[in-house]
């Protein structure tokens, strides 16, 4: 288990959670969730393929951000898309989806480096892709 300091997380080690992208399917929001991460959501699905296949994650980080809720599962696609989880309701298989993000490469880089891991340079090809596109504005 890796576990470090970064000013962004209270800690973030790999998480040992084997989530099938295809289960994200049968998720719901957290309650805060917006129409926007909804349809951001939808948008992010489709755009996560590879070959006309959902691609799968790469690695999945449990990140303590010291939030009342508890930890998150930042799950990161092999085409650079983070889907955000609540830990304990993910387990629980209430509303769980917290956010998906169009990744920037400092913001996936960063869970890379708190383990010690080398990021991949598909998927920091794929965040680069994203920031050009401006999909990560929102």
């Amino acid at each position: 288990m890796n576990i470090k300091e970064n000013s962004n997380f209270k800690s973030v080690e790999l998480s040992d959670e084997e989530i099938d992208i295809y289960s994200l399917k049968n998720c719901d929001f957290t309650s805060h969730a917006s129409f926007d991460r909804f349809e951001r959501f939808d948008e992010a699905f489709e755009l996560n393929k590879t070959d006309g296949r959902p691609a799968p994650f790469d690695r999945i980080f449990r990140v303590d951000k010291g939030h009342p809720d508890g930890a998150e599962l930042h799950c990161v696609t092999e085409n650079g898309i983070i889907f955000i989880l609540n830990e304990e309701k993910f387990r629980n298989w209430e509303g769980c989806i917290v956010t998906v993000l169009f990744a920037r490469v400092n913001q996936t880089k960063r869970l890379y480096n708190a383990v010690g891991i080398e990021f991949p340079e598909p998927i920091r090809r794929k965040c680069e892709e994203w920031e050009r596109r401006g999909l990560n504005q929102s």
